[in-house]
């Protein structure tokens, strides 16, 4: 039978001297327990780092096997054990492992492992909106096993494919390691304290076994699990073991009506999540996900998107324990041409993502790419993408592959039609256009494509809630803004039965190094709750409103303390039919409603005023300070604000006479832009921050006005003006 030996104290680290070196040295090293995260307060530094570790291994007898197994090293991972090279491991985010038998000894052995999170272009992702963390981050366990055993090291996963239907039927595919002739595998399958199947199958043959009428995983309701224990022997000895939970289900998608879970229609009620902390980065702990995992079933969604990579696998096993309906997919968020290394690289992580977890029924969707067009759309990508798709398919025959496009995408662009179901990212009402273009687009990609699968895979506002207004609107990064645009937004979703559903970005706040908005530096503050997770957001509170059932009431604004005039108006949150509101002791109003209950001209003495909401034996309560004059801290002064075109117009000029169709300016977009070498020298002349800028290198689809933008403050405005004018002066 296989020992396990956790690996979790006794690290060394320190920075490499010479990373290409045989066999690498590191200086300055210092003692680190696991999960370790060593640019978590700086994100920006990339490079190679070195661990090393003392391991006191056993004597091998009779053939055994020892590995080393790492549940993910952030980048690419080189480990030697006594000097000896063991492997090479690309990429992030999934198990993998390496045999360390032939350099074993007993006693100590000397185990050192180079973690280099360097964006290499053979790996992905080649960048993203996210912090790009370095370290040895998940578990590592020293595995040893019988000469004969399922193996380890096949694609990281635990040596035994398995697929189960909604009918009880189970497809069991195992792979062993070492010579497997006379061994026979018994497989027993167990739901709660019962055995429901035993049968034995030989050597490496597939096997399908059928469980008459089981209980079927589904979802939120019932999300019932059973086990599957493999057994490998020889003359009747167990030699090795393994257990997989899993479910029985069926799903199915629908472009005309969505998703479906055992047959039975299941709107997709969903929040996406990174799997990053305050403090700990991506080295969160079980206690941490499981926080998680709980805050994503109280808000009331039954689906989540694990964003934009492999996450742990305990997360997984919760999520099926949870009944979440999963969106799991690859971190590939680029793809250029005449990459191939890139392009195997994400074959192999797609064969890891699946291979390791396709026994999860939670996972329900299979995420091949995200918004790979952010670097322009060509034949190359559409051919890597569908063979991509093709794998996935392959490797869960019965899974729904799905894509996530940029808004940028057009409905007759070639992305829309390689996988079984496509969610698009927008953020019309945030970057670009207003709320209100969310339904013009549903409805206009329903009709130009009636047979795609379509939903929203994407959508939210940055919010702080230190910052509050009376009037929200975009860009002031209120947490008034933010639930204002989510109770405008989610019931364009929800009014079409059409569509699949939507993920709401994001669930969590988190680190992003790219980004400095909002007086914020490195993070993405789109969450409904704040990254140490101690906050929801009034837009929490929103959806709990139209997603749950069990009685609450919640008051929004709280954090909106100190108000300045005679009345305010104050906004309840509630599932119930009927609200109270209680002012200062007094009743105010009583209302009727759903979901949004707005109580306008409430008044305000001088001083505290308590505020109460009322629903049965649900009550809320906060207080207000009425102050003289509104709270400067509550508002957010752009120091760095954007250049807005509309001031740029003088009577009698038309866009056309500024953005002509047959010249060149500033709407156009970066690839449009790199095509004429004139143009190019121009801006490489007059703006080379921005056209040297690593993410608008990769965004060929982004406006010029945009990249600018995104430098905002480098420019005086007439500056930007004159340079539009001399791109009007170049033809098309």
């Amino acid at each position: 039978m296989r020992k396990i030996i956790q690996i979790r104290e006794g690290w060394r680290f320190g920075r490499a001297v010479d990373p290409s070196a045989a066999v690498p040295v590191a200086e300055g090293w210092q003692e680190v327990a696991l999960p370790h995260v060593w640019n978590k307060e700086n994100p920006k530094e990339e490079g190679p780092r070195l661990y090393a570790n003392t391991l006191g291994l056993p004597a091998l007898r009779d053939g055994e096997r020892v590995y080393i197994s790492f549940g993910a090293v952030a980048g690419r991972c080189t480990a030697w054990l006594n000097g000896v090279r063991l492997g090479v491991h690309s990429g992030g985010y999934s198990t993998f492992r390496f045999d360390m038998t032939a350099a074993a000894r007993k006693g100590q052995n000397e185990l050192l492992v180079l973690a280099d999170n360097t964006r290499f272009d053979d790996i992905i992702p080649l960048g993203g909106d996210f912090s790009n963390y370095g370290g040895i981050y998940r578990e590592v366990d020293v595995i040893v096993t019988p000469f004969v055993h399922f193996d380890l090291a096949y694609y990281g996963s635990e040596g035994v494919e398995l697929d189960a239907s909604g009918d009880g039927r189970v497809t069991l595919v195992p792979h062993i390691a070492g010579n497997a002739k006379d061994c026979e595998i018994c497989y027993t399958i167990l739901g709660g304290d019962e055995t429901i199947s035993l049968t034995a199958g030989c050597g490496t043959d597939p096997v399908e076994l059928n469980i008459p009428a089981p209980r079927l995983w589904n979802g939120r309701e019932d999300p019932y699990l059973y086990t599957l224990r493999a057994s490998l022997l020889r003359d009747g000895e167990i030699l090795d073991e393994v257990e997989l939970p899993f479910g029985f289900r069926d799903t199915a998608i629908d472009a005309e009506m969505g998703f479906f879970l055992n047959g039975t229609h299941l709107p997709v009620r969903g929040v996406a999540k990174h799997q990053d902390w305050a403090g700990a980065a991506c080295g969160t702990t079980r206690e941490m996900q499981e926080k998680d995992i709980a805050l994503i079933c109280e808000v009331g969604a039954n689906a989540v998107r694990l964003s934009h990579y492999q996450h742990p696998g305990y997360t997984y096993d919760l999520c099926d324990r949870a009944g979440l309906v999963v969106w799991a997919e690859i971190p590939l968020l680029a793809i250029p041409d005449n990459n191939d290394g890139l392009y195997k690289n994400a074959e192999n992580q797609m064969r890891e993502l699946i291979l390791q977890n396709k026994h999860h029924p939670s996972i329900c969707f299979w995420g091949v790419q995200n918004e790979v067009a952010m670097m322009g759309e060509t034949v190359q990508m559409y051919g890597k993408i569908d063979k991509l798709n093709a794998l996935a398919k392959e490797l869960d025959p019965d899974g729904i592959s799905a894509s996530a496009n940029l808004s940028t995408v057009n409905n007759d662009s070639q992305l829309n039609f390689i996988t079984d179901m496509v969610g698009y990212n927008r953020y019309s009402g945030w970057y670009e256009g207003e709320m209100e273009d969310y339904e013009a687009f549903f409805d206009g990609f329903h009709r130009d494509n009636p047979q795609v699968a379509l939903g929203l895979s994407e959508y939210g506002v940055d919010c702080s809630v230190t910052l509050h207004a009376d009037r929200p609107k975009r860009k002031d990064y209120s947490e008034e803004f933010q639930a204002l645009f989510h109770e405008t937004v989610w019931p364009m979703v929800e009014q079409r039965p059409y569509m699949w559903g939507s993920f709401v970005w994001n669930m969590f706040d988190f680190g992003s190094s790219v980004r400095d908005e909002g007086g914020v530096k490195g993070m993405n503050c789109k969450g409904l709750v704040i990254y140490d997770r101690s906050v929801k957001k009034d837009a929490f509170y929103f959806y709990k409103a139209c997603w749950t059932d069990v009685p609450f009431v919640h008051l929004a604004g709280r954090r909106f303390a100190r108000r300045s005039g005679e009345t305010t108006w104050i906004k309840v949150y509630s599932n119930a039919e009927q609200v109270e509101l209680i002012v200062n002791g007094r009743l105010f109003k009583r209302t009727e409603g759903r979901r949004v209950f707005l109580f306008e001209d409430v008044p305000l003495t001088d001083g505290e005023n308590v505020i109460r909401a009322v629903s049965g034996s649900c009550v809320d309560e906060i207080t207000i300070t009425r102050v003289d004059e509104p709270e400067k801290s509550y508002i957010y002064i752009d120091p760095n604000p954007g250049f807005n075109v509309k001031n740029w117009f003088t009577p009698g000029q038309s866009e056309e006479d500024l953005f002509p169709q047959d010249s060149y300016s500033i709407m156009d977009r970066m690839g449009v832009l790199k095509e004429n070498e004139k143009v190019w020298s121009l801006l490489e002349e007059m703006i080379p921050q921005v056209v040297g800028n690593p993410r608008v290198k990769v965004s060929t689809n982004m406006t010029l006005l945009r990249a600018i933008n995104f430098m905002s403050g480098q420019f005086q405005e007439e500056y930007i003006i004159e340079l539009n004018r001399k791109l009007n002066a170049i033809s098309k």
